[in-house]
């Protein structure tokens, strides 16, 4: 049931505290999930619980109030090597209510209810009413950045806008739809009709390369551009290593929160010709200048993945014979582009190829939280089995899953990674 005052002992590994208003539920949780993904608008974390439902029901935990929850990773001395304070926004749960049971004392303690397990979804509260913010206005003369510059404004968050080969046209005018502010700013994608949706990106392009939106737990929302981070350092590294080679040196490393490491198999996609087959070598965009009826604008798929994607070392892209540019010729005429600009096509077709090539593991141990949360940089990876050689070097962090779990000797860490980029091998 949940506490008043908290009776904690400290372990070699995290102290994790759940809070909703002054009841303290941390001695209830049996294990918590946070996901960050560049295709969602902001974290979403999943909390576990054994608790009676009566309790629940008593004190009306339903959503009216903030989950405050905080994490940290301890060193062996309880000095915190990483932490992270989560405000959470109750969205939804569910849990069992049996009957109820005499007590066996006679009835000295009234009635003993079942403890059931209850796991609550949330979301972060800033972010989320940042990015769910209603937004519709029009503009004069003005650049992206500005225009998202001011929505940020309007909607009281602050942005990390990259200027790496960013859009800097002077747009005649544009008027912003009413819609959420994340539907204005997250990335085109070409799977969703809804004419509101990646707005700004579907009719302008943020940049000449693959473009990510993500709002952090803090209400800070980063525009990044995702071709201008393989070409800088890493913010962290993951190893591959095998059983019975002298690991040690590197293993101490890893509490600098940027080694990580791994025994584990890891998983790995390409989809060279499953893309390529639908966007196909050539593409033709058909687009309505105003100073003429039409024009054409002409792309070759190889090109766009060796200047645009995300591409490290290697820029050629194994794919089939019979996908030649002579057999396969696409035409686009959805959308009336922007006079006679490429850079939108160019953001829209690197994002569609970001993901050629995957890799996903699961690292283990005591593990900083920080930098796994910070989806959209770029991170290298590096195996000591030799087969998996040319699947080295470097990748963006697209999502992962961070997994602690209650144990008999405190809480352990799993974490689910999964990198992406658009050549397989180096």
């Amino acid at each position: 049931m949940p506490e008043k005052k908290r009776f904690f002992i400290p372990t070699r590994s995290y102290d994790i505290e759940m809070k909703i208003r002054d009841l303290d539920f941390s001695s209830d949780l049996l294990s918590v999930r946070v996901l960050s993904s560049l295709s969602t608008a902001y974290q979403v974390v999943l909390l576990e619980l054994l608790v009676d439902p009566v309790d629940i029901i008593l004190n009306d935990i339903f959503g009216t109030d903030p989950i405050k929850l905080n994490i940290k990773l301890l060193g062996q001395t309880e000095f915190v090597l990483d932490e992270v304070d989560l405000e959470l926004m109750y969205l939804n749960s569910g849990f069992k209510i049996g009957g109820e049971s005499s007590s066996p004392t006679g009835g000295q303690y009234g009635s003993q209810h079942d403890r059931s397990p209850i796991v609550i979804t949330s979301v972060c509260r800033e972010p989320f009413k940042t990015m769910n913010t209603f937004v519709n206005k029009v503009y004069i003369g003005s650049t992206i950045r500005q225009i998202v510059t001011d929505l940020a404004n309007e909607v009281q968050a602050t942005v990390e806008y990259d200027s790496d080969n960013e859009n800097t046209e002077t747009i005649d005018q544009v008027c912003i739809p009413p819609t959420t502010f994340y539907k204005i700013i997250k990335e085109y994608d070409s799977g969703n009709e809804d004419p509101f949706d990646g707005y700004l990106d579907r009719n302008f392009g943020f940049f000449g390369g693959v473009p990510g939106v993500f709002c952090q737990y803090d209400n800070k929302v980063y525009i990044k551009n995702l071709t201008a981070k393989m070409k800088k350092n890493q913010t962290f590294t993951i190893h591959q290593l095998v059983s019975g080679d002298d690991n040690k040196d590197l293993i101490e490393k890893s509490t600098d929160k940027k080694t990580f490491y791994t025994y584990n198999a890891i998983d790995t996609e390409y989809s060279g010709n499953a893309k390529f087959a639908v966007l196909a070598p050539t593409l033709r965009y058909i687009v309505n200048p105003k100073n003429k009826l039409y024009d054409v604008i002409e792309q070759d798929l190889d090109n766009v993945c060796s200047v645009y994607g995300l591409i490290h070392q290697n820029k050629a892209i194994q794919t089939d014979s019979n996908i030649s540019k002579s057999t396969r010729i696409s035409y686009d005429n959805s959308g009336t582009g922007y006079e006679i600009s490429e850079i939108l096509y160019d953001s829209r077709v690197a994002r569609a190829v970001a993901d050629l090539s995957t890799i996903s593991m699961d690292l283990e141990w005591n593990l900083p939280i920080l930098n796994l949360m910070n989806v959209g940089e770029s991170v290298k990876f590096n195996t000591k089995v030799v087969p998996y050689i040319d699947l080295t070097g470097k990748h963006i962090l697209w999502s992962s899953e961070l997994n602690f779990t209650k144990s008999a000797g405190g809480w352990e860490s799993v974490a689910r990674v999964n990198l992406v980029r658009t050549n397989k091998k180096i």
